[in-house]
């Protein structure tokens, strides 16, 4: 009896020490260079940095509402819930990319965590550390945790809903229904899209658990209620952008209407074309390089086989769960990929947009595995030293050549620091800055660098269809020349020698960026 339980104990052991290896190899690998890779700048993540400042500083957005449930950003909107949590961190660790980052590598961090209970909740431990094994080396999940894209907070939080929820169930417990009800509810504010993901999910689940007895109506209710105190004030966003109703501006939130409502991306004319795009930004890449390398996909290219594999070996337990009345992960995983799936294909696909369904692929994958190594311990060790190769060669490519040069335009790197250059510099004072720079947004960049304050670029915008062309001292794109004003030019830019000619002089601040100016 002793040998036995010395023998159960050492197994106990060898999974935990397996487990918190893998766990801080991904933290590790994750955190290293945070703040310098991806290089530069997302101009997505630049909204989301200064109006996490400007709320963190002076509680409105940058253009001086008061707390929103939904962020203008450069008016097609932005979830908030990225913006809100960037703020606090700023509040107390100080304003720079780094710290801007650090919610996304957190909730990485948390995927990590939750895909392995979650497993565990319904698998044996070698499936859940397999899980987090996968999640730990995956490319997509990797990319997703090192920059701030307000979006990619829904895969981690709504993992995080489902498991709570399934803990309720199994538990019987109305606190954890209650509790399920608000991260559900936090969760819709993470992605616009999740107001369709959500219910989708929610309905096929409800309605299964209904019809097995697993769940009863005042459960429902009481999760319905706490998903409602965060849902309604979304649902009169939706009302105010339909134009059913006015903005709401209260002293202690703004309800706003987008300067462009993307609910008209629904496109039920496209649906052939987005089932196929929806399947290669799946398993391949898309149009955005910092979602997935074409080399090495979003999974590796060796799991699409172990995905499939997984998958019809899914439903078919799926088949055996519903005869037994059951609620299983088998389900769960099935219903939340057809939700995203289903979402998907009504507007232009992409892997930031689909990036809830990465759980159930990477689940599919790890079934596939244990499908194909059946109880030859050989087979298993084979791919996952081969899964470790890729991962090695992966963070290579990731640290060595991506984070080298990065010429993605929507990653800028060099507007900030000029603007903070001329910021500090007395000789620049008391002129106007004209920015003819290749850059998305260039504006945004400025008031990172310059750190104006939400009022005054309120008061001084000039905003025509959506467009910022100036701001305080800031100029974009204004062809006029004039004495008193700083140009700011990219060193190939045809006009530089029409101002070298009318005697500016030219300071160069690095390779690519020339400064003009007259004193």
């Amino acid at each position: 009896m002793e040998k036995e339980q010395i023998g159960i104990k050492e197994k106990v052991d060898k999974y935990i020490i397996i487990l918190v290896t893998v766990m801080l190899f991904g933290i590790i690998t994750r955190v290293v260079g945070l703040g310098q890779i991806p290089i530069g700048i997302n101009v997505d993540e630049a909204g989301t940095m200064y109006d996490a400042y400007a709320i963190a500083n002076y509680g409105t957005d940058r253009f001086g509402n008061i707390y929103p449930v939904y962020m203008i950003n450069y008016g097609g909107g932005q979830s908030a819930l990225y913006t809100y949590l960037a703020a606090i961190l700023i509040k107390v660790f100080g304003f720079s990319l780094t710290v801007v980052r650090v919610p996304a590598f957190i909730f990485s961090i948390l995927f990590m965590i939750f895909g392995f209970l979650l497993t565990k909740e319904f698998k044996d431990k070698k499936l859940a550390i397999l899980v987090e094994f996968l999640i730990v080396i995956c490319p997509w999940h990797f990319m997703q945790s090192r920059w701030a894209l307000d979006c990619n907070l829904l895969s981690s939080m709504l993992l995080i809903s489902i498991y709570i929820l399934t803990i309720a169930v199994n538990k019987k417990s109305k606190i954890l229904y209650f509790l399920a009800g608000l991260f559900f509810g936090i969760t819709l504010y993470t992605y616009a899209l999740s107001y369709i993901i959500i219910p989708i999910i929610l309905l096929i689940l409800f309605t299964y658990m209904l019809y097995i007895k697993k769940i009863k109506i005042s459960d429902i209710i009481i999760f319905g209620i706490s998903l409602g105190l965060f849902a309604v004030p979304l649902i009169l966003s939706v009302l105010v952008n339909y134009g059913i109703i006015e903005e709401i501006k209260l002293p202690f939130v703004s309800i706003l209407k987008m300067w462009t409502f993307r609910a008209t991306e629904i496109n039920f004319t496209n649906i052939l074309h987005n089932i196929l795009y929806l399947i290669k930004s799946m398993f391949t890449f898309d149009i955005d390089d910092y979602n997935a390398f074409p080399i090495f996909g979003t999974l590796y290219y060796i799991s699409i086989p172990f995905v499939v594999i997984g998958f019809i070996d899914s439903i078919k337990k799926i088949k055996e769960n519903i005869k037994e009345k059951q609620l299983s992960l088998d389900i769960i995983m099935t219903v939340n990929f057809l939700a995203v799936v289903m979402c998907n294909i009504l507007i232009e696909p992409g892997i930031s947009r689909m990036n809830a369904i990465y759980i159930s692929l990477i689940y599919y994958a790890a079934l596939g595995i244990i499908y194909v190594s059946g109880n030859r311990k050989e087979i298993f060790k084979f791919i996952i030293v081969i899964y470790i190769v890729f991962y090695i060669a992966f963070l290579s490519y990731y640290f060595f050549v991506y984070g080298k040069e990065n010429i993605n335009l929507s990653f800028n790197s060099e507007v900030v620091g000029v603007t903070e250059y001329i910021e500090e510099n007395e000789r620049f004072d008391e002129k106007k800055v004209n920015f003819r720079v290749r850059a998305i947004q260039p504006y945004i960049y400025t008031l990172i660098g310059s750190k104006t304050c939400p009022q005054e670029f309120k008061e001084t915008a000039v905003i025509d269809r959506g467009a910022i062309w100036s701001y305080g001292r800031y100029v974009f794109y204004n062809n006029e020349i004039n004495d008193d004003t700083i140009y700011v030019i990219d060193r190939d830019e045809t006009s530089k020698e029409i101002l070298v000619n009318k005697g500016f002089k030219v300071e160069e601040y690095n390779e690519n960026i020339d400064i003009l100016y007259k004193d």
